[in-house]
């Protein structure tokens, strides 16, 4: 009996340190116990596998964090957006998300602003609900900056009714301005009135702003 608890407890400490997706392994091996041995050899070997698992995908992130490292130090311009873009496609998911930002800030600061906007959408799926809405209004200041005010107006627009009220000044800013290059003076208007409800720096030209498109 005491051989059989020992044996209870070797069973439970293992279950405690395998990750919980293996824990219907465990159960499965559980249920037969006239095989109690064959099971714990099967879970030690599952464990095994997965352990192995996990340390070659952090070699390969550790990998990719270095070769981004290296990008990021030797390059720039188009050799820079480039070596990201190949480096993208040869990645876990995990890194993507650095490298796509790397590849958005060279576009942006090259003024290759479509491509930015390409990318910001491919960040979008990469990330969580919170990172997503930064991603959008990245993409809408993208579409602003190579002229597609109303494309950038009509993301804005949907992001102005459901973003949490800390994004409230920097989407009614984007979209003020955004809209008044767009031609849309009530949209613009509406986004001006909303920011100069708020405590900001400029409030004096944001008022100002108010003041010159209500006359039109």
């Amino acid at each position: 009996m005491a051989e059989k608890k020992s044996t209870d407890q070797t069973l439970e400490d293992i279950e405690a340190r395998v990750p919980q997706q293996l824990h219907p392994i465990l159960e499965a091996a559980f249920t037969y116990q006239k095989q109690l041995l064959l099971g714990v050899v099967a879970i030690i070997a599952v464990a095994a596998i997965y352990a192995a698992i996990t340390s070659y995908n952090n070699k390969v992130l550790a990998d990719a964090q270095a070769q981004l490292g290296t990008i990021l130090i030797k390059d720039s311009g188009d050799d820079k957006i480039a070596k990201l873009e190949a480096l993208l496609g040869n990645v876990p998911s995990a890194a993507k998300p650095a490298i796509l930002l790397e590849l958005i800030q060279s576009s942006m600061v090259n003024n290759k602003f479509e491509k930015a906007v390409g990318y910001w959408n491919q960040l979008s799926g990469e990330v969580d609900e919170n990172l997503r809405l930064v991603a959008r209004l990245g993409k809408a200041k993208s579409l602003t900056l190579s002229g597609k005010n109303d494309e950038a107006v009509t993301i804005l627009k949907d992001i102005v009714g459901t973003a949490p009220a800390a994004f409230s000044i920097p989407v009614n800013r984007q979209l003020a301005a955004a809209a008044e290059q767009a031609g849309d003076t009530p949209t613009a208007l509406a986004a001006y009135k909303e920011l100069a409800k708020n405590q900001i720096t400029d409030k004096q030209y944001i008022e100002s702003k108010v003041a010159q498109l209500e006359v039109k």
